[in-house]
């Protein structure tokens, strides 16, 4: 897949999509994974974003809550409150908040 990075919320839409591309042999946490970028990309969830370094950030969490915590939801929900109080170095908080938010909005209705 050929993905053009025009916005940091296609970079980030990119990087979800390698995230789940380079673990081997994992052919059916593509599909999964390429459904849930489709979602977000529809819903707007990551439009929030405004840099890449947030857009990796963005789609390292998602992929990680996605595919391994047993409550992606919460996870995400989380991840978006620390951001705000500021635990984690990013360029734009509340925008990586919003995308983490914007997430689990998505992953609950799927």
């Amino acid at each position: 897949m050929t993905t053009t990075i025009d916005t940091p919320e296609t970079a980030a839409l990119g990087y979800l999509v390698r995230i789940a591309e380079a673990v081997p042999g994992a052919t059916a946490l593509h599909a999964v994974v390429r459904d849930l970028a489709t979602a977000l990309h529809v819903d707007g969830a990551l439009s929030g974003l405004t840099t890449t370094g947030d857009a990796r950030l963005a789609a390292a969490s998602i992929a990680e809550a996605a595919v391994t915590a047993d409550d992606p939801v919460g996870a995400l929900r989380i991840r978006a409150a620390a951001t705000r109080a500021g635990c984690w170095d990013c360029a734009n908080p509340e925008g990586l908040a919003l995308a983490l938010d914007g997430a689990a909005t998505v992953l609950d209705v799927m």
